[in-house]
């Protein structure tokens, strides 16, 4: 019966994803991305209606120049950002070679970033630093990669840093989900993912944003306090609605996201 149940959600997703960024590349050369960004607002609420994803929680009230940072869970999370407004994303360079999602990505104008490449990561830093000052909120992860949760992989501090220096706002929220099979490691096929998922009878994700925008001139205090929020906030989802299927991709890295010290190797 999941099987069945699978067929026909996958059937949906990729139903949906041709018709909506179908939208999105042919509008896109003649749209704002602020048009485009409306339609994908438009489509992903049906999106998760297919997958049977039910969203609950809280959303900004409003949110102005900035980077909205989360903790990372899947390719998903993008689809929970808990605001109406505006935004740019940040991804991995991997995703936009994807048929449809790397589509997209390309349409609503998403910063590319290759996280192994420090030459990289310092255009893409510059390119969200100049989108903030433009006036743009940039969505970011600062985990850097995904995985299962529900506590934090290790923060990658470098935007921090940025945000402190240049005196940028972050509105941060949090999210969780009450299975695990919503996690994506890496090397995990995405059709793989995608089927397991789409097997489950429902699943449920929460979010919770912090009242009020953070910042400050000292880029590890910022770091540190932007830590300790994710994992109280995360503890209490977690213990609120406990996750299930833990462990269910196979996954070996250690979840738990020390605090750091003020020490220069820090600033990476």
């Amino acid at each position: 019966m999941r099987s069945i149940i699978a067929f026909f959600r996958v059937l949906g997703v990729f139903a949906v994803l041709i018709g909506g960024i179908g939208a999105l590349v042919l509008t896109s050369p003649m749209a704002s991305r602020r048009a485009s960004h409306k339609i994908y607002m438009s489509f992903k609420g049906i999106l998760l209606w297919v997958v049977g994803i039910k969203v609950h929680g809280q959303k900004f009230d409003k949110i102005g120049p900035g980077l909205i940072i989360a903790n990372h869970r899947s390719y998903l999370d993008v689809l929970f950002i808990p605001t109406e407004e505006f935004f740019t994303i940040v991804g991995k360079i991997e995703v936009r070679s994807w048929p449809l999602i790397g589509w997209a990505g390309r349409a609503l104008g998403t910063i590319w970033v290759k996280r192994e490449s420090k030459n990289s990561r310092s255009q893409t830093k510059e390119a969200i630093s100049n989108a903030v000052k433009d006036g743009e909120t940039v969505v970011l992860f600062p985990e850097g990669t995904s995985w299962e949760g529900p506590l934090l992989l290790p923060v990658r501090p470098g935007m921090f840093y940025e945000a402190a220096d240049q005196g940028f706002k972050l509105y941060q929220w949090s999210l969780h989900f009450d299975d695990a099979t919503t996690g994506f490691p890496p090397k995990i096929p995405f059709g793989k993912h995608l089927w397991e998922l789409c097997k489950r009878r429902n699943v449920n994700a929460y979010t919770e944003v912090r009242e009020l925008p953070i910042s400050g001139t000292d880029g590890t205090e910022l770091c540190n306090d932007a830590i300790s929020w994710w994992n109280e906030s995360l503890s209490r989802l977690n213990e609120k609605y406990p996750m299930r299927n833990a462990g269910f991709w196979p996954d070996d890295r250690v979840f738990t996201s020390a605090i750091y010290e003020r020490t220069p190797a820090v600033k990476g």
